[in-house]
Order: structure tokens, then sequence, then C-alpha cells
């Protein structure tokens, strides 16, 4: 698989208005929301920001209740869910894992809370089917231990009645971080990650696929290699699942960015489809109108003092086909 199945031209858009690496980010009427992640020196970031492909540009919308980053965002009516996470971090410091759920509501631009996650979690997956919402494994309290846990809200009775509470559901069988987690076909998809995360990051393969029918996870096409820090640029389209740069460990090998951009294909194997312009960690990216989009990431600038910087490059290319 080291061979790309497309050759693809990439073009540079202007930047984003803020660098941002481990952002989260959802496609939503053809526009691209980007939410907290890190700004540069590894600071948790507040804000959100949408991209217009159309116009190729960005639009600065209500910061965050707090700066967040390690989550991901799901779709709803009006905007979009997002849960858990690790907040506040500053320059020098550590962040610390959460247990809070909010929803977003573009039109009134405006945050509501929901009920708290039954624990603290960070760098886990979320994840909508149909009228719920999954909260599935993630980081401990202590930003190490991986959880098993597999929460689930019913949304409707929360909008119907406001009494909800997050119930247990099938444990994840191998618990990890900083997975990506996408729907597809009505079943969720818990894809790569890392073991622990302070005292070691080891990168897994391992694919689990979650039956609501049946509360049971199953094996899933496993990764071609070690893969975590894409949780913002997986992705479905056409019935495909898109993962967009991240970390990769390959058998033997050592932890590395990669340029890759995988496909899960309908025939349930796992291509190299085409590579970034550069290995790049932690970016958002969507495809809107048969055009990929790319933005931030960490792609090892840093500056004269050997601290990080996010990128604020924004990158486009067509669909390979």
């Amino acid at each position: 698989m080291n061979q790309p199945k497309y050759n693809v031209e990439w073009q540079r858009l202007p930047d984003m208005p803020v660098a941002k690496w481990e952002p989260a980010s959802l496609v939503k009427d053809d526009k691209i929301y980007v939410l907290g992640g890190y700004e540069d020196y590894i600071t948790s970031s507040k804000r959100l920001d949408v991209f217009d492909p159309k116009h190729s540009t960005w639009t600065r919308l209500q910061d965050l209740p707090s700066a967040l980053s390690h989550v991901n965002l799901v779709p709803s009516d009006t905007g979009f869910w997002f849960a858990g996470g690790m907040k506040d971090k500053v320059h020098p410091g550590l962040d610390h894992i959460i247990a809070e759920v909010w929803h977003y509501d573009i039109e009134l631009d405006r945050y509501e809370a929901a009920p708290l996650l039954p624990g603290r979690r960070g760098g886990g997956g979320l994840a909508r089917l149909g009228s719920q919402l999954h909260y599935i494994s993630g980081l401990m309290e202590d930003r190490d231990t991986d959880s098993p846990d597999h929460w689930v809200f019913d949304l409707d009775q929360w909008a119907h009645t406001g009494d909800a509470q997050w119930q247990h559901a099938a444990p994840l069988p191998v618990p990890r971080n900083q997975l990506s987690v996408t729907v597809l076909h009505n079943k969720i998809y818990a894809i790569g990650g890392q073991f622990n995360h302070d005292s070691q990051q080891l990168d897994q393969a391992r694919v689990d696929i979650y039956d609501p029918a049946t509360d049971s996870w199953e094996d899933g096409p496993s990764l071609p290699y070690g893969h975590s820090h894409s949780e913002g640029a997986t992705f479905v389209h056409d019935d495909c699942i898109w993962m967009i740069g991240g970390h990769g460990t390959p058998a033997g090998g050592t932890k590395a960015m990669t340029p890759d951009v995988l496909v899960l294909s309908e025939q349930n194997e796992w291509e190299l489809a085409c590579h970034l312009p550069m290995p790049l960690s932690s970016p958002a990216a969507a495809i809107v109108n048969d055009r990929l989009y790319v933005a931030g990431g960490w792609d090892r600038r840093m500056d004269e003092n050997k601290k990080w910087l996010s990128s604020p490059e924004v990158w486009m290319t067509d669909v390979p086909k």
C-alpha cells in the first residue's frame, strides 16, 4: 500500500483565521464547521469558525463555553452535539478531562448544556444512530487509562421530557483513545486509535463495528497499519469511510505523522487513495461538492525556540475517481 491509487493536484486556499491542530469538524449545509482544538504552543482554543467552500471564506461564530480539544461532532436538526474532551490547556501546562455535553444551534448561534456523561472522558468517539447519541471509549480522568465504556443518550426523550440520562450499552472490546468513530449503514465504526496517552501512545490497526439491533460488536477490516489522530478528519462519503492524515505506526516501525488518505471501499477493503501535500497530524477535513478540503493540523512546524506551531493552511483537491 505504499503507492496511492490516484495522483491528485492540491491547491492551497487562503489560510484559516487562526491556526488549529486537533480540531473537531462537521459538514452542514455545504459548510465546514471547525471547533476547538489547539492553537499555537498547544494552547486550547475556544473558537468556532465556519468555512464556506463556495467563496473560500471563514466566519467566526460564538466562542465555546470553554477552551476545548479531543472531541468530535455529530449532527442535529439545528446544529451539532459534542461531549467530553480535554479542557483549558495553557502554555505551559496540562488540560483536564471533562464530562460536559453540549449542543450548538447554528441559527441561534448558541450553546445549550445537556446531562453530563457518567464519567469524565477525553479522546473517545461520539456517534449518532437515529435519535440516540453514543459515546464510546476514550481516556479516563488520569489522562492515560483507556475506558471500555459505551454510553447511550436518547435525544427524543430529552427533547420531550428534559429528563433523559446516559445509559450503558455493550462496551468496546478493546479500549483506546483518539480513535475515529463514524456511522456507515446504521452501524458504528470504531477505527484505529491508540493505547494510553501520557505514558505512551501505541497506535492500533483494529476496527470494531457496533450493531444497535443486537447491542454487540464485531471485528471490522483492520487498517493497513496502526493509526490514530484523525478524529476530525474521518467521515463517510458515497458509502465509503475516508480518513485523512493522522499518526501511523507500521509493523515493526515507529510512530510518525502520515500523508495518507485512506478509504474503506464498498468492497470492505482499505485503500490508499492519495497523498496529502505533506505528512499531517490531526487536521480538519471534509468533502463538499466532490472536493476534498483539509484545514489545519500539525506538520512539524516550530518557532525559533522549538515550540510547536499549529498549521493555518487550507488545501483542496478534486475527489479522486
